[in-house]
């Protein structure tokens, strides 16, 4: 009787281990052959050229996706900024890179914890203004000496400059899509408006070549901030949700985190680098 109950024990021993393995092996399978996150990138404009991406937000996002190329698919699809942001919200598969967080945006999107961009402030970039101050608010710019600047529409500045704009209107002039921006420089030029908002070294890479360039002056908007960040913005989706985790994973790890640092030093001069490179640095900390 006792070795009957012993070799019973065994028995359902072995049978438990047996099983353990077996569905172990399920699992890991399962995990292997589990079908990578497929996700459309919307951007305005076409990210790469003959498979060389064309701006610096687009190499870190791929850098991003190479350590999580068995994870997750990425396909860019074209879309207009104000298109961007309606798929985004209606589609359960939508990312969209290098954008700036604001209360309403964040109500509606699903955003990383991490940035993969970090620009110098936005400036008032005015043409052959010489009398106006190196630095003044919006309110001052459009009461005090009634300048018409230009915007472009989809694109946040940031929460508080957003809001002002919207509240207004009448001193904006507003065109839609990236590719529009490169024309309010050019009415800029023309005289046709009096100031647009623009990053710096945005501005000057885009008009190198221009003339006249001596006459622009870019003046801080007051108050100014140190640094603004871009992030990977997400469909408020399972799908989205699993995406953010996978990126923000992916900016973590150190190799990312080093590339997209020591690129930022490069493309800032002096003055900039230092308050650039501390502020994209505390973002990983917190």
């Amino acid at each position: 009787m006792v070795y009957l109950i012993f070799g019973y024990q065994r028995s359902m021993k072995t049978y438990s281990l047996v099983f353990l393995i077996l569905f172990n092996l399920a699992f890991l399978n399962s995990t292997a052959n589990s079908e990578p996150l497929e996700i459309k990138v919307m951007d305005d404009f076409i990210p790469q050229a003959n498979g060389k991406p064309r701006n610096e937000a687009t190499i870190f996002l791929l850098e991003a996706v190479k350590e999580i190329q068995n994870e997750i698919n990425i396909q860019f699809v074209p879309a207009s900024r104000l298109r961007e942001w309606k798929q985004l919200s209606m589609l359960p598969d939508v990312c969209l890179y290098n954008k700036l967080k604001t209360p309403e945006r964040e109500a509606n999107a699903l955003f990383t914890r991490y940035p993969i961009m970090a620009f110098p402030a936005n400036r008032l970039i005015v043409f052959n203004m010489p009398t106006l101050p190196d630095s003044l608010s919006l309110e001052k710019a459009i009461n005090d000496y009634d300048l018409t600047i230009g915007v472009t529409s989809g694109r946040s500045y940031s929460a508080d400059i957003d809001t002002f704009i919207k509240n207004n209107e009448k001193h904006f002039f507003k065109l839609e899509g990236a590719t529009n921006a490169s024309r309010l420089g050019q009415m800029l030029f023309q005289n046709k408006i009096d100031a647009i908002i623009e990053y710096r070294d945005v501005f000057i890479n885009r008009y190198q070549r221009a003339a006249r360039t001596d006459k622009i002056r870019y003046l801080t908007i007051e108050p100014d901030q140190a640094a603004v960040f871009g992030y990977i913005a997400c469909s408020p989706s399972p799908q989205g949700r699993q995406a953010i985790a996978l990126f923000d994973r992916a900016l973590q790890s150190e190799r990312v985190k080093t590339l997209i640092s020591k690129r930022l030093s490069e493309l800032f001069p002096a003055p900039e680098q230092k308050v650039i490179i501390e502020a994209f640095n505390n973002a990983y900390v917190h």
